[in-house]
C-alpha cells in the first residue's frame, strides 16, 4: 500500500469537496512510522488499524472516525481533531499539544502518559477512558465529560473551564489503590486540580 499517495489523494479529495482525490477509508492496516503533516485529511476513515510511532501534526483531522486504532507515541501537535471520534483508541505516549479537538470523543480511550497541553478541548468526551499520568496543562476543559475517567496522577495545572466539567463519578489515588469519587466529591476534586 502506497500510504503517502493514499493520503495525498484524500487531501486533494478534501480540498475539491470530493470532485477529485479519493476518500481515504482504512480498515485493519499496519501505518506505523507514517509521516504527514499539513494536510487535510478531514473526514478520513481509519478503523482498527496500527499508526503507532507517526508524524501527523499540523493537519486538519476534523470529522475523522478512528475508532479502535492505535496512535501510541504519535505527533498530533498542533492539529485540527474537533468532532473527530477516538472512542476505543490507543493514544499512550502521544503528544496532541496545542490541538483544537473541540466536540472530539475519545470515550473508552486510552490516554496515559499523552500530552495533552496547551488544546482546545472544549465539549470533548472522555467518558471511561484511561487519562493515567495525562498532562493537561493549560487545557480548556469547559464542558468536556471526565465521566467514569481513570485520573491517575493526572495533570490539570493552569486548565480552564474546570468548574464546568460533566462527571458523575471518577477514578483517582492510584492504580494499585484507586478511589471512586461521586457527585459533589468528583467537582469539587476537579475544582482542586486547577
Amino acid at each position: 500500500m502506497d500510504t503517502e499517495n493514499i493520503f495525498l489523494k484524500h487531501s486533494q479529495w478534501a480540498d475539491s469537496d470530493g470532485e477529485t482525490g479519493e476518500k481515504l477509508e482504512i480498515e485493519k492496516v499496519d501505518m506505523s512510522k507514517l509521516d504527514v503533516t499539513g494536510m487535510n485529511l478531514s473526514c478520513s476513515l481509519i478503523v482498527e488499524s496500527n499508526v503507532n510511532n507517526s508524524i501527523l501534526s499540523n493537519n486538519d483531522m476534523s470529522d475523522c472516525y478512528f475508532l479502535s486504532t492505535s496512535f501510541d507515541e504519535t505527533d498530533f501537535s498542533e492539529s485540527i481533531l474537533s468532532k473527530t471520534v477516538f472512542d476505543y483508541a490507543s493514544l499512550k505516549h502521544s503528544i496532541l499539544k496545542k490541538c483544537t479537538g473541540i466536540k472530539a470523543s475519545f470515550d473508552d480511550a486510552d490516554l496515559s502518559y499523552a500530552d495533552l497541553s496547551g488544546s482546545d478541548l472544549r465539549r470533548a468526551s472522555f467518558r471511561r477512558a484511561n487519562l493515567s499520568h495525562t498532562n493537561f496543562s493549560g487545557v480548556d476543559l469547559t464542558s468536556a465529560s471526565l465521566d467514569g475517567a481513570l485520573l491517575y496522577g493526572t495533570s490539570f495545572k493552569g486548565a480552564k473551564g474546570m468548574d464546568e466539567v460533566s462527571a458523575q463519578y471518577i477514578f483517582v489515588g492510584t492504580e494499585e489503590n484507586p478511589i471512586r469519587l461521586e457527585g459533589d466529591d468528583t467537582h469539587k476534586w476537579l475544582k482542586e486540580q486547577e
